[in-house]
């Protein structure tokens, strides 16, 4: 029986299908592990050996899995203070944290007890991570016959998030034997949600969710509310197009108005054609800037600001704020408020979604704003993303920029460009000095600006489709 690991528990956090797949999915139709995803996984582990190098401990050495676990026992019973890349090992169950830490409280190895640490390349803990960690506990009680009652997480910046474990470890019992069922063979339908976009199965899985037309190809749809959806007898797009909004509202946690986006996303989905709820009206103003930013995934600093500025006249201008490293962020937020402040005051600064409104309150925070430029930057900012949604119903799963602006005919210079690519860009440029890279993230950048443009000339005058959007 293959051995069952902290990896499963990550991935079936995460996705059970994709964990299905990975063992009895059709092997030609896994796609490349994306690049930034291979680039993270890295730099996750030059993070990890720069946290061992900082902290006293002995190391299990390489070598064949049972006597590593062997090893890791013997570390304990001597009662070592940290020991760095422990096997724990229980019948198949295989976890290796990246430490393990003595406590005072006893356990059966005498008067001392271990609990897990890992070192994670992020800002905050993940409900994966969490899983993780409870997955090591529940090995913990079975080497040393005590599952310790937390267990920490050494974030990004060198700080620890605790965890308490007592409340995950029944999640992580059940979730081993579903995992099992999964290895052996029990098939996992797919279902979309926000962890689908990097993952190798993504162009697969979404072929089978439309082939059956499943009800989580409605935009916003959560895992909760589709389970249940299908509980209150509505199993896929057809039955929810023809759902009388009323009924469906008695759904719990379906609303009467989301009921009703919600029979109109399926029939538009069912018949491709997009369906106009309103025009809206935009502010005639002297400029018209498009703006959108670039944040590095593992600080969360923002290193480039992109606008692309279009006058009355028609003249249209990109104009990107780069920063040359993390550290130079607050003098790219300088440079960037200088131009905001000779600009007229007879503005409209349009972006989509909420990404670039909640990053500039915090630069706002992190590095300061004059009062007079805070009311001109943040009273001329429309988020194009909520007027598209109340706008108009597209025949897309996603309101993601990209496939919006892709449907209404807009196309990115770089065909597999995505906001990750532009991390690693920018990660590789910091590590190179390579301007390529920076010129790839800056060009990437100037494209979803004017892709950002070319939304609001569609929504603005929705009666008018370009390219295949309604083809």
């Amino acid at each position: 029986m293959p051995h069952l690991t902290a990896q499963h528990i990550r991935q079936y956090s995460l996705c059970p299908c994709a964990l299905y797949l990975n063992d009895h999915g059709p092997e030609e139709e896994r796609a490349e592990v994306h690049a930034f995803v291979e680039h993270l996984m890295g730099l996750g582990r030059e993070y990890e050996q720069k946290v061992a190098s900082e902290l006293p401990h002995v190391a299990v050495p390489k070598g064949p899995i049972d006597e590593r676990a062997n090893i890791t026992l013997r570390f304990m019973e001597l009662g070592e203070e940290r020991i760095y890349q422990p096997v724990l090992l229980h019948s198949n169950l295989l976890g290796i944290p990246d430490f393990l830490e003595r406590t005072d409280t006893p356990s059966d190895l005498s008067p001392f007890s271990y609990r897990p640490i890992d070192v994670k390349l992020s800002t905050s803990a993940k409900p994966e991570h969490v899983a993780q960690l409870a997955f090591y506990g529940l090995l913990l009680g079975y080497v040393q016959e005590l599952i310790p009652q937390t267990a920490d997480i050494i974030l990004l910046d060198g700080n620890r998030e605790t965890i308490e474990l007592a409340e995950h470890v029944e999640a992580v019992e059940q979730a081993i034997k579903h995992i099992q069922a999964i290895q052996q063979g029990e098939r996992q339908l797919p279902t979309l949600s926000s962890e689908c976009a990097m993952c190798a199965w993504h162009d697969y899985c979404l072929r089978m969710l439309y082939a059956i037309q499943d009800i989580s190809l409605l935009n916003g749809l959560s895992g909760a509310k589709k389970g249940a959806i299908i509980e209150a007898g509505y199993a896929d797009l057809p039955d929810i197009s023809n759902a009388d909004p009323e009924d469906l509202s008695e759904v719990r946690g379906i609303g009467e108005s989301t009921a009703e986006r919600m029979v109109m996303q399926a029939e538009v989905l069912i018949d491709g054609q997009p369906r106009i709820l309103s025009v809206p009206r935009f502010p005639n103003t002297e400029v018209e800037l498009y703006l959108d930013m670039e944040c590095q995934q593992q600080t969360q600093v923002i290193y480039l600001i992109g606008v692309l500025e279009v006058r009355e006249d028609g003249q249209e201008k990109f104009r990107p704020f780069l920063a040359g490293s993390p550290s130079d962020e607050g003098k790219m937020w300088a440079e960037f408020l200088g131009y905001v402040e000779g600009l007229p005051n007879e503005l409209a600064i349009y972006h989509y979604h909420h990404f670039e409104s909640t990053h500039l309150r915090k630069l706002v925070e992190r590095h300061g704003i004059d009062e007079h430029l805070e009311d001109k930057l943040f009273d001329n900012l429309i988020d194009l993303h909520r007027v598209l949604k109340e706008s108009v119903i597209l025949p897309l799963h996603s309101y993601g920029l990209k496939p919006v602006a892709k449907w209404m005919g807009f196309e990115w210079r770089e065909t597999e460009s995505d906001a990750a690519m532009s991390m690693l860009w920018f990660d590789l440029w910091l590590s190179t000095g390579d301007r390529r890279y920076s010129e790839l993230a800056v060009d990437y950048n100037e494209d979803d600006c004017r892709a950002t443009k070319v939304v609001k000339e569609w929504v603005g005058g929705s009666q008018r489709c370009s390219g295949s959007c309604c083809s």
